[in-house]
């Protein structure tokens, strides 16, 4: 990769762009030599300096190009106001619309102990979505699906250099982290060898096709389905999640389900077939649950090269469900 070109702005990506500055950082950190990291991507000192110094200025909010707008908003809300509108926002999931008109507080999970968190995988070009749940949002439950979703995708001939796994910055991820000697990333780069890339903060935008789903999720599943116990709310999850791999049709990707698009490039089917599981209590015995042991079934089938496969993360709350009567 020519990295001069991408650090000197001729390229306007801005996810590439967020990740070769952050790539730079990183690399700064672990030589501590700004002539090195210079040399090493093929720019010049002056970048590497103006990265690092926006960095430790700004966090993570340096990598991101400057916003071109006036200093003074008119017209804005006070702040009280609206940390007030982002916390109903995010325990309700209401539009605005509905926030104007009416708030009511999410129902409680505590009755059948329901996960609180979705994690959610989507693949981007064929549409495929997995998700599973966790009750606490952490770095291990984030890597404990990877692990389990990686190695679903291995068994059916995916490798993993062709693997690239995107998501925003969140601690879960390791996204706080510059040097990545351990942690989310690490483990993905170092043990299960895919790619990882972070997308600059607050850009939603990269992360469209995740956040689309779980908007899909949302209105088809959790607020029309009634739920009676843990089990019935997995049962419900899988036989949505396999509904939207085998039978939904995508109209962004001209009415074809993913299960079409994936017969284009000679994947089998069944690599679609992943239930959601609460991750925290499949890994809970980690020493009796040996994934040498889960994938141990290995499938001869060569698949059609189908290009970066690019795995888009995000982990979200799990939205108010409808709690039927025991």
């Amino acid at each position: 990769m020519n990295y001069s070109i991408i650090a000197n702005n001729k390229i306007k990506d801005k996810v590439i762009l967020y990740g070769i500055r952050r790539d730079m950082v990183e690399y700064y950190h672990f030589c501590r030599s700004y002539r090195k990291t210079a040399s090493y991507f093929g720019v010049n000192v002056k970048t590497i300096i103006k990265w690092v110094r926006r960095y430790k200025k700004e966090g993570l909010e340096g990598f991101k190009d400057l916003l071109r707008k006036p200093k003074m908003v008119h017209n804005k809300v006070r702040n009280e106001v609206e940390e007030l509108v982002v916390k109903l926002r995010e325990q309700s999931h209401f539009g605005a619309k509905r926030l104007k008109m009416e708030f009511e507080l999410p129902i409680s999970y505590t009755r059948y102990k329901l996960p609180r968190y979705q994690i959610t995988a989507r693949n981007v070009r064929t549409g495929v979505l997995y998700y599973f749940y966790t009750y606490e949002k952490s770095v291990l439950a984030t890597t404990m699906c990877m692990k389990r979703l990686l190695n679903h995708l291995f068994r059916y001939g995916i490798k993993p250099e062709n693997i690239t796994i995107q998501t925003d910055n969140g601690f879960e991820f390791s996204g706080i982290r510059m040097y990545h000697n351990r942690g989310f990333k690490k483990y993905l780069e170092k043990e299960l060898k895919v790619r990882h890339r972070y997308i600059p903060p607050r850009c939603p935008n990269a992360n469209a096709d995740v956040e689309t789903s779980h908007k899909i999720i949302e209105k088809e599943f959790y607020s029309i389905e009634h739920i009676t116990s843990k089990k019935d709310f997995l049962e419900k999850s899988t036989t949505y999640q396999y509904y939207f791999n085998l039978m939904r049709k995508n109209s962004y990707k001209e009415w074809k389900t993913p299960v079409d698009i994936l017969k284009e490039y000679n994947i089998l089917p069944n690599i679609a077939l992943l239930p959601p599981v609460i991750i925290d209590e499949l890994y809970e015995n980690i020493g009796q649950n040996d994934d040498s042991n889960l994938y141990s079934q290995v499938y001869h089938h060569d698949p059609e090269h189908p290009g970066n496969l690019i795995v888009v993360l995000r982990m979200e709350k799990v939205v108010e469900v409808n709690l039927g009567k025991q």
